[in-house]
Formats: structure tokens, C-alpha cells, sequence
């Protein structure tokens, strides 16, 4: 069974200015980890700095084998509300679940292991809530960068169009879902409820999949542009497993995008989205992974030229030499001529100043 270990400690003297109570906000960050002690300390540094000290953290360790716990008591002092939760490891969406049904809190929000939040983060998302009083859930923007700390690209490009009230066209679905990280988004205890839970069949993708749920629910939705978290995209993201989210976009398709409240277009979308990321995958598999994967899309979407056409190209060995030469060509042509980098083990408040 779960074992939960419960403690609540004062907080640190902290360098910072904190911003009175909000009567009906109170925030649950949600820490879910598994074996990222190493990583861990720059995600709770980020979370002592904010600038709204009364929040609860729940850090929920899914069964790491590593040195997570020592890392969780040398930051224990910093935080007034505070609880370590263990259970044994059932998945990145098991654990969300298991932190949203230990929140205290009336909005949770997700800050993964191995990302780090702007001081302010809990500041703007609260004065979105305030300002936007049917908020639902709030998706803020911030900046992909690379494992050593260079600066890739926002999480949300320029240029998208604003999103407050409920998703109500395909185009808007698609673009959030191609976009969003959990790190970046906050929504209230009582949508999770009228939602559902993240499914737990889904290893890689569940976050998607309990967006696209919350969306087909009504969820009111507001997006804000400030950039207000660090996404790390390295070897070790448990999100980076593109195959085994290949499978569970076919379910979500299958499940919730072919009969949509949105209509035919919302299914159009979905199979246009599964055929590109399968076709995508064919570089990075060898020939017989990669029929397997055309052979599992093709049945879920059915009647698709294209897919069919790839999957006999597959015998030939055309699809693995033509299209890694193309991405090649378009990376080079996309990257910049001097990428940023951030010094992730400086103060967050340093961090985030020239972002």
C-alpha cells in the first residue's frame, strides 16, 4: 500500500517580498517525481522564492530509489505547508491523481521535478484568476530550454490569438494541446472533480488527454503571454517517449476527438495529427518498428493514402533516408545565430531577470 509521510514546518527567512492572502485563492503545488533528486533542488529553489509564500506543496515521490527523500529534508524548513507523500510507482498520471486528492488547496497547479517557475508565477496566475473571476483554468507561457540551459524557443510562439472562455473551435483545441506543459498550467480543485482523473492507462500523454477532456467539458480557459517557467527538455523527460504517445493520441482520437462537440473538423484534425507524428517517428524507428507503428495508426484511422503509401515504403527503406535529411535541413535553417543560455543554479529571481 501507499505509505503517506505528513509534516508541516516554518518557513525560512527568505529574501523576497511576499504579497499579502487572497481570500478564495488557495494554491496546491503539485511536485510529482520519480528518481530526479538531481534535479529536484532547482524546481524547489524556483518554488521558495515565489512572491506568494501561502501555498500548500505536496511533493509526491512515485517511488524514486534515489536520494529524493534526503533532498526533500534539506529544503523542508523553507516551506510553511508542506507535506511528502510516498506511494509505490504507478506513473506519471498516478501520481497527479494522488496529489490532487491530497490537496487541501482550491487551485492546483503542476510544477514537474525537473522545471523551474519565475518568482512571480503564483503572483500572475492569482491575478488572472482575480481579474477573469469565471476562470477555470489558466495556461501560462514560458521557455523550452535544453539541459544545459540553453534557451530553445517559448513554449507558446507569438502571434497565437488570446484565449478567454471556453475552447469552442478545433483550431483553438489543436493549438493549445501542440503547445501547453503541465508546468505551465493551473486550474480549479472542482474542474478535476467534474473531469474526472488523469487516465492511467496513459504513460506518456495523459495531460493531453485530461485537457482535451477538460475543454470538451466547457472548461472557461485563460492563456496569459508572460513567460513564467522553464521547461527542460533532456534524455531523461519521462514525456520524451514519442512512440508510446503516438498510442495514446490514437486513443485519444478514437475516445474523444471522432464524435466531438466540435465537429467533423476536430476529427479531421486528429487523424491529419496522428498520420504527421507517425510519419514523423519513421527516422528515429527501424523498418519493422516502424510498420508496426504505420500498421497500429492505419487501423485507428482508417482509409488513410498516405500512411498506407508509407507503410510499404517501409520495405524499400526510402522513408529512412529522404525524410531525416529533411528535418536535418530545417533545423539548420530554424536555428539562430546566438542561443541564450541561463545558469540554472543561480538565484531564480537572477533566472528569470533577463528572460
Amino acid at each position: 500500500m501507499p505509505r503517506d509521510e505528513e509534516a508541516m514546518s516554518a518557513p525560512e527567512a527568505q529574501d523576497r517580498k511576499a504579497e499579502p492572502p487572497t481570500a478564495g485563492v488557495k494554491f496546491t503545488v503539485v511536485v510529482t517525481t520519480y528518481n530526479y533528486a538531481h534535479l529536484l533542488p532547482d524546481a524547489l529553489r524556483s518554488l521558495a522564492a515565489q512572491t506568494v509564500p501561502d501555498f500548500e506543496l505536496l511533493i509526491v515521490d512515485d517511488g524514486s530509489t534515489d536520494k529524493t527523500g534526503q533532498v526533500v529534508e534539506e529544503f523542508r524548513p523553507r516551506f510553511r505547508d508542506f507535506r511528502y507523500l510516498k506511494k509505490l510507482n504507478g506513473g506519471p498520471a498516478d501520481a497527479r491523481n494522488f496529489g490532487v486528492q491530497n490537496a487541501r488547496g482550491t487551485h492546483i497547479a503542476f510544477l514537474d521535478a525537473d522545471d523551474l517557475w519565475s518568482p512571480r508565477y503564483l503572483s500572475e496566475v492569482r491575478k488572472t484568476f482575480n481579474a477573469h473571476p469565471r476562470t477555470e483554468i489558466v495556461f501560462c507561457n514560458g521557455f523550452r530550454i535544453n539541459g544545459s540551459g540553453r534557451v530553445l524557443r517559448p513554449v507558446f510562439p507569438p502571434g497565437l490569438a488570446a484565449i478567454d472562455g471556453p475552447i469552442n473551435s478545433a483550431e483553438e483545441l489543436f493549438l493549445l494541446c501542440k503547445h501547453f506543459v503541465p508546468t505551465g498550467m493551473v486550474f480549479l480543485k472542482p474542474l478535476y472533480d467534474r473531469v474526472g482523473p488523469f487516465d492511467v492507462r496513459f504513460r506518456h500523454g495523459d495531460d493531453v488527454d485530461w485537457v482535451i477532456r477538460a475543454a470538451m467539458a466547457g472548461a472557461y480557459c485563460v492563456r496569459i503571454d508572460q513567460k513564467l517557467f522553464l521547461y527542460r527538455i533532456h534524455g531523461g523527460n519521462l514525456t520524451n517517449d514519442a512512440i508510446a504517445f503516438l498510442d495514446t493520441w490514437l486513443k485519444i482520437y478514437e475516445e474523444q476527438l471522432k464524435q466531438s462537440r466540435l465537429g467533423p473538423e476536430c476529427e479531421r484534425r486528429g487523424r491529419i495529427f496522428a498520420r504527421n507524428y507517425a510519419l514523423r517517428l519513421l527516422g528515429n524507428c527501424s523498418p519493422a518498428e516502424g510498420r508496426a507503428l504505420l500498421a497500429r495508426t492505419i487501423e485507428t484511422v482508417r482509409g488513410d493514402f498516405i500512411l498506407r503509401s508509407a507503410y510499404f515504403s517501409t520495405y524499400l527503406g526510402s522513408s529512412y533516408t529522404i525524410r531525416p535529411l529533411r528535418w536535418t535541413k530545417r533545423l539548420l535553417l530554424k536555428r539562430p545565430a546566438a542561443v541564450p543560455k541561463v545558469d540554472l543554479g543561480a538565484p531564480p529571481e537572477i533566472i528569470f531577470q533577463g528572460l
